[in-house]
């Protein structure tokens, strides 16, 4: 990921959970093993979940009744991990909640009915503060990355294709680069594929994880580079299809190549014993030079025209301590605008006035139709692949 959800958090200042209890809230409904029902008062303002379980304890402890003239002595916890309210009567006593009346149950997590317990905890989590930031982090830096062109997490790639034009310098499709592994250009073969079945229809695609073989529209999908890692074990394992399938080596000194090494390839039609060629890339050249802030490689001479013909091992992007403090600037900003847009639930409009008309009141503004802020923006289109 560009930027941790912590750092997130702190940018936003949503680290801790904060409850607001108001007339419309403040009351639950408890009863003890002494006395009860009876309706607990919480002071009305604003509470960290800690603070919200001290004044419920409070609350609780000052009522003689409930107690029973401080009989029971109640302790009241929120845990930061599960975000849920746990009231505890203590040894020998109980306490039990009523959900109709109590107008502070769902501030507090509890949709339902508790019997009487030495401890009740609430139903549900009561507004973790992280879900709703986690889950617009991660579609914010999907969108950062599709607005970009680029993955900027550190990523492997294999056998990713290009086309040679003719010239010397191919530009990789990630930077910065790491390492570039290999450089191949063309194919040799290494399995033939045919199907001996006639008045039919029958066709072998390459996928990055397993050769499908479709016969007569149905599709035997269990020759998987995963529990067939060698050409031989996919040669072996095509043969045991039976239905016509039949698969053969194409050269020996191929027989221990690792199978992922077979290059993708979609619909060839195999059908009356027609033979298909299934491929692995050329030897890798030697006289390679690569631009690695840029992701350039240059090859001394020229890349041959063709069409994907050039294949290229290599690890891009930035690892976690490399990631670039504008860049997650720019991942920051977006979220928040999305936050405060999510929480204003204005999306859409041009501004919107709180209070009075006119110029008084408190007037926000929107871009109508923005999904990303300006600042955002401009940092980004430092970042933007204009490659072709």
């Amino acid at each position: 990921m560009i930027e941790t959800l912590a750092n997130v958090l702190s940018f936003l200042e949503v680290d801790s959970q904060y409850f607001i209890i108001s007339a419309g809230n403040d009351t639950l409904i408890l009863t003890s093993d002494i006395a009860g029902p009876r309706n607990i008062g919480i002071s009305d303002g604003t509470y960290s979940g800690s603070e919200l379980a001290t004044a419920l304890q409070t609350a609780l402890n000052a009522d003689s009744t409930i107690t029973g003239a401080g009989t029971i002595t109640f302790s009241v916890s929120y845990s930061t991990t599960t975000y849920k309210f746990t009231i505890d009567a203590g040894a020998l006593h109980t306490i039990a909640y009523t959900h109709t009346g109590s107008d502070a149950g769902l501030t507090f997590g509890f949709t339902a009915i508790h019997a009487a317990a030495q401890t009740i905890t609430s139903n549900i989590a009561s507004g973790d503060p992280t879900s709703i930031v986690s889950t617009i982090l991660s579609e914010t830096e999907k969108y950062i990355s599709n607005y970009c062109r680029r993955t900027f997490e550190s990523t492997a790639y294999s056998l990713e294709k290009y086309n040679g034009k003719g010239y010397s310098v191919i530009n990789l499709k990630q930077y910065p680069v790491t390492i570039v592994d290999r450089v191949a250009v063309g194919t040799r073969d290494a399995i033939y594929i045919k199907n001996t079945s006639t008045s039919t229809t029958a066709s072998v695609s390459v996928t990055s994880t397993l050769i499908r073989l479709v016969k007569d529209g149905v599709a035997d999908e269990t020759v998987t580079f995963a529990a067939n890692t060698t050409i031989t074990a996919i040669v072996t394992a095509i043969n045991l299809l039976g239905s016509g399938w039949s698969a053969t080596i194409a050269d020996s000194s191929f027989a221990s190549f690792k199978s992922t090494e077979l290059v993708t390839r979609s619909a060839a039609g195999c059908i009356d014993s027609q033979t298909i060629y299934l491929q692995i890339p050329n030897e890798s050249k030697g006289e390679i030079e690569v631009d690695l802030n840029r992701g350039q490689i240059m090859l001394n001479g020229s890349f041959p025209s063709g069409f994907q013909n050039i294949f290229v091992d290599y690890t891009a992007g930035y690892s976690e301590a490399d990631m670039p403090d504008d860049l997650k600037l720019a991942v920051k900003i977006t979220i928040q605008y999305l936050y405060e847009k999510m929480k204003n639930t204005i999306f859409g409009v041009e501004f919107y006035n709180i209070g009075a008309s006119g110029a008084t009141g408190l007037r926000t503004i929107f871009e109508k139709g923005v999904i990303m802020p300006k600042e955002a923006e401009r940092i980004l289109s430092e970042y933007k692949s204009w490659r072709v």
